[in-house]
Formats: structure tokens, sequence, C-alpha cells
């Protein structure tokens, strides 16, 4: 006779940032499941370290004995899939942590928010490593899992990052208030009046927006991060959709330059989605370099909530 369902195992797969979007789906499963113990597979379980919902992580393709002790003669339930092929975010109908709980027919809580979890001991480790004389602001111009291979890597992926020169501008006037930190990847071009930032470990990288006052970044990791951190940023998105990966707790940007749609040209390698996240340059859609309002962004970064007074009784008069 089997036992008893005990377990769910969850297998979110991707890039950083989209696991760190997916404890969010993790957040309802539990909700949906109270009485099982949710055993989540990922390639990056430092996201999911000290998560109350979690009973156990594994990094993917290190589980020991796992069939043995969680399939085997038991009714374990298996949460694995893709949430990119549902029908509502292949038209961008709706946010990516809603379509993963329709995946897995879980009821979603309503909160696209991720979570993460730090123990003081992590928080005082970053916040002792980045002591700085002037406020701190992120600049975050590269990321994804595009071209590991050094051999074959690549500076630009236009369809998330930054142009470097609109980068360069960005980064001269900020370093005129802020440390700029300069999160970017490895091979990819500095920029000046900034200090590098990359090949950090996980854990302190996802905890760099909570030791910042300000940060710059793009639909990668980072912006999950600050989400996940109540952090309110400045968010540039050039062919990914803040309504699908994004967070109404952001200040989301677009391009001010329009797409080129040319039917003869436009969308010649796509299938199932517009653009590829690692940019084709011969699917470039402008018609030059300067997608952004640099203004736009800057100010949205260095504006202050300015808390206005009551008036008082002699004004109201």
């Amino acid at each position: 006779m089997a036992k008893k369902t005990e377990f769910i195992i969850f297998n979110p797969e991707g890039g950083l940032g989209k696991i760190i979007a997916s404890t969010a789906v993790v957040r309802s499963i539990k909700a949906h499941y109270p009485d099982k113990k949710i055993i989540v597979v990922t390639p990056w379980p430092e996201v999911f370290l000290n998560n109350p919902h979690v009973w156990r992580v594994f990094r993917s393709g290190n589980q020991p004995y796992f069939y043995k002790d969680y399939i085997q003669d038991r009714e374990t339930l298996v949460f694995k899939g893709e949430p990119y092929f549902n029908t509502g975010h292949l038209y961008n109908r709706q946010h990516v942590v809603k379509s993963w709980c329709e995946l897995h027919n879980v009821k979603f809580d309503g909160n696209y928010n991720p979570e993460l979890y730090f123990t003081p001991a992590e928080i005082a480790k970053v916040q002792a490593a980045f002591q700085r004389p002037k406020p701190i602001c992120l600049l975050q111009t590269n990321g994804g899992m595009y071209n590991h291979n050094p051999q074959h890597h690549k500076h630009y992926a236009w369809a998330r990052d930054l142009p470097h020169n609109q980068a360069q501008i960005l980064a001269n006037e900020l370093s005129k208030l802020y440390t700029v930190l300069h999160i970017t990847k490895q091979g990819n071009p500095d920029l000046a009046n900034t200090e590098r930032i990359q090949d950090m470990d996980k854990r302190s990288l996802m905890l760099l927006p909570a030791i910042a006052t300000k940060a710059c970044l793009i639909d990668s990791c980072l912006q999950h991060a600050a989400a996940a951190l109540g952090k309110k940023s400045t968010v540039a998105w050039i062919a990914t959709h803040p309504e699908v990966f994004g967070y109404d707790l952001h200040t989301n940007v677009k391009p001010c330059m329009p797409f080129n749609k040319n039917q003869n040209t436009a969308y010649i390698d796509s299938i199932l989605f517009d653009y590829d996240f690692n940019g084709p340059e011969h699917e470039f859609p402008f018609a030059q370099s300067d997608i952004f309002n640099l203004q736009e962004i800057f100010d949205s970064i260095v504006k202050e909530e300015v808390e206005v007074p009551a008036p008082t009784p002699e004004e109201e008069k």
C-alpha cells in the first residue's frame, strides 16, 4: 500500500532572476498544499536558503538517493514545466508568476512579489564590504545567461542590456552624487567613474539592493531581488515587458525610440516570442543606439520622496 502523499517536488529552471521570481510560486504552492513538504530542485539553490515554505533544496544534478528518498513507494507530486509556453504569457496578458501557478493548477495568491531570506550575519557581511564615503547607486547594465563560453562572449545583448554609450553618460552624471557600483558580466567593458562588480557569490549579489540608496537596473536578477527586498528601483525595459516580468514597486522605463516593425525584416527568427532574450544583432529593431530618454531615467533615480506638510489654518483660508 502506497504511503500517503507527503512531498511536492518543485523544479524551476532558468536564470537567477527567473528562479528568484519562482519564490512567489512556492508561496502559492505552500498555501494551496499547506500539509505537504516542498522540495525544490533548481540550478540556483542559493535563492531558497532559509525560505520557510521549503523543506529541502537541491542543486540540479546533485541529488544523491533522490528517487529512493522522495519518489519510491510514495505519491509525491512533481511540479515541473516551462511557464513561458503558457498562452497568457505568450501574449503578454499576465505576469509569469500567475502563468507558473496555472501550469501546476495551483491557486495564485494574488501577489507577484518574490521572497528572499537572509541571516543577520549575511547582511552585516555585505554592509561591511560596501562602506563608501558617498551613498551607493547600483547600475546593472548587462545580465542574462547568454554565451557562457568566454571565446564567444557577447558584450551587448540589446534585448535587455543598456546601450554602453548611454550607460556611460548615466554613470558620469550619477557619480557626481553617488558611488556607482557597476554590475556587469565577465568580459564586458568597464564604465568610467564606477566601481565594477562581477562574479560575486550569489547570496551577496542578491543582497546588494539592501545596501544601496538608489538602483538603476535592467530586466535581470537584481530587479527581482530588489522587489523581494522591497527596494524601489528604476528598471529599464527593452524587448521584455514589465507587465510580465516586472513589479509595480519599481519605476519601469521603456525605450523612447519606436520599434521597427518592417514586415520584411522584423521577427525573422521568432517562433513563439517576439524577440530572443539574447538579442541577435540582425534583429535590432531601432534606428539608432540611443534608445532611452536618459533624462527620464536620471530623474527617476535621483528624485526624493518629499513629504508635504499639512497646511496651517491660515493657509487653508
